[in-house]
């Protein structure tokens, strides 16, 4: 499979599909903001806003939108199940059943944004290579000025320069970046935008949630500070392997 050795390879691969299977995250986030939420469907938010976070220019506004429910996470799972972007739980791990969507989140940037801090998603001594990954896609419309994804070939455990050896994945709406949780390193490309301007984007984080990696998985939803769910994707009641 040449998308699982790309992945394997580099720690990153892509994946095309169809927008419409977007449609029910586009009505989520509508609803979000409407303060309309269905029953059940319980979402987080997280807000770095109105601070220099990282010695760029104040007034960041960028918001994590976080399922935090088992109604809430149906949705996001049940559109990557639906839709191209299934194939990633082919990609990551060595066994599909256990590979699932842990966490999930809209994330959005209102105007501006500054040069964020090189990072890898899932970072734990027990967690290796390919057994958790991170898929972000355009969920409106990107405008060309939107910054993209930096990500760097070099590893998070050596020391040479991220940004010499870094490239710029650009978003593109109907396709999506699959990229390894524990080694690539990556951040946000800084950018300038109208005030109003929004650039969001649908975020699914998988693992392998074998219970030898549920230990380090609970540590690193732990320091996110997001919930971390283990339920099999056709157990949608959380009935078995019942989430953290």
């Amino acid at each position: 499979m040449a998308k699982k050795l790309e992945f394997r390879e580099h720690q990153a691969t892509t994946l095309r599909f169809a927008v419409s299977a977007l449609d029910a995250l586009k009505t989520l986030y509508r609803q979000i903001h409407e303060h309309r939420l269905p029953r059940g469907v319980r979402i987080g938010r997280k807000d770095h806003q109105d601070r220099d976070v990282y010695g760029g220019f104040s007034g960041v506004k960028m918001r994590w939108y976080s399922a935090n429910s088992r109604a809430a996470m149906r949705i996001f799972r049940s559109v990557l199940d639906g839709s191209g972007l299934a194939q990633a739980r082919d990609i990551v791990g060595d066994r599909r059943g256990r590979v699932r969507v842990v966490q999930a989140h809209i994330i959005e940037i209102e105007g501006s944004y500054p040069v964020g801090p090189w990072h890898a998603d899932f970072t734990d001594p027990e967690l290796g290579l390919s057994q958790s990954a991170t898929m972000l896609t355009p969920l409106l419309t990107v405008q060309p000025n939107f910054g993209g994804i930096e990500m760097s070939v070099v590893t998070r455990e050596m020391t040479l320069d991220f940004d010499r050896f870094a490239h710029v994945y650009r978003y593109r709406e109907g396709e999506a970046v699959l990229f390894d949780g524990a080694g690539m390193v990556h951040r946000t490309q800084g950018y300038r935008a109208k005030a109003t301007a929004r650039r969001v984007l649908a975020c699914w984080q998988l693992a392998d949630t074998s219970r030898v990696h549920r230990r380090a998985l609970r540590r690193i939803g732990k320091r996110n500070g997001d919930r971390m769910f283990f339920h099999p994707h056709d157990d949608p009641g959380g009935q078995h392997d019942s989430a953290e």
